[in-house]
This record gives C-alpha cells, structure tokens and sequence, in this order.
C-alpha cells in the first residue's frame, strides 16, 4: 500500500500496524480523507476513496481493500475501547466521592463500605486498561497505570493524563467528548 501523505510504498517486513505508514505513522484512511477533501469538488458530490479511484488491477488491489477495511475496523475498534474506558474511569471517581459521602454519614456498615471500595477499584483498573488498549500502549506501560491508580495524587494525574490523551484521540476521529465521557 502507498501513502497517500508521504507516498511511501508499504513493504511486507514493515512492523506499523496495517492501519498505519511505517514512514510519516498517518492512519491511511485519514491522509486519504485529507487527500479527498484538501481537492476542490462540486458540493454533494459522492467522495471516493484513494482504492475505489484505481481501475481494479485484480488480487493486489482486492488485498488492499481488504487491509484498509481491516485497518478501518482497528481504528474504530480502538476509538470505543478508549470511549468506553474513558466513561468507565468517569464512573468510577464519580462512585468514590458517592462513597465518601456515605462513609462519612455512616449509612452503612464497614465491610460493606470496603467491599464497595473495592469493586469500584478493580472496576477501575479494568477501564484503565480499556483506555490504554485504545491509546495502544504497550503491557508495561498499562501495568504501570494500573500500579499508579493506587497513589492518591498520582493516580489522579495518570488519570487525567490517560482522559486528555483519549479526548483528543476521540475528538480528531469525530466523537463528540464532554463531562461525561464520550458519544459518537
């Protein structure tokens, strides 16, 4: 496949994930977007993609239809993993202050509380790893999210950091982000 930005051809021992140039890392279906739309076109015209404006040239060019639909697939797939987590970690800090609320009107019993503390923790760690899936960070990277959820300050920063960090990946794909998380 050849970039659409960069123009560079695509080999078989690139290691970039199919979506992505190995040379400029552009997602190829967003270079092509750009391509298609920095060119001047009549309004309510129908907008082609880089592959439906090549004659068909056979198997090589039904392959690479077949890794853009895949590559497109990958994208959207990463973008609600990063959605989901993002409104998972909102939940959840939502819920601790909702905890420590009624911890200190003493509404219910201590080892209830811990319980609840800790089913609200765990279902943090999983929207961590959600967030960081959808950012495509490596296994250490998310193990040390995880580690740094249980510092107080910390685990507040990392928080924040891994929310901007999904916003503006949510946002350039076209999901509309707000208090609340994410919709599309």
């Amino acid at each position: 496949m050849k970039c659409p930005k960069c123009g560079y051809e695509r080999k078989l021992t690139d290691e970039a994930p199919v979506w992505q140039c190995p040379s400029c890392k552009v997602a190829y279906v967003k270079a092509a977007s750009a391509a298609v739309s920095s060119q001047s076109e009549p309004p309510l015209t129908r907008v082609t993609s880089a592959a439906e404006q090549i004659p068909d040239s056979g198997a090589g060019l039904r392959r690479e239809r077949t890794l853009q639909k895949k590559a497109e697939l990958e994208v959207r797939i990463r973008e609600s993993s990063a959605a989901r987590g993002q409104k998972i970690l909102i939940g959840c800090i939502l819920l601790n202050f909702l905890l420590g609320a009624i911890e200190r009107v003493h509404a219910v019993p201590d080892l209830a509380m811990m319980s609840l503390y800790i089913l609200t923790a765990v279902w943090s760690l999983f929207g961590v790893v959600r967030i960081c899936s959808g950012l495509q960070r490596s296994q250490g990277q998310k193990i040390l999210f995880m580690v740094l959820m249980f510092f107080p300050l910390i685990g507040l920063v990392a928080l924040v950091y891994l929310s901007v960090k999904a916003t503006r990946l949510l946002r350039e794909a076209g999901w509309s982000v707000g208090l609340l998380g994410a919709r599309q």
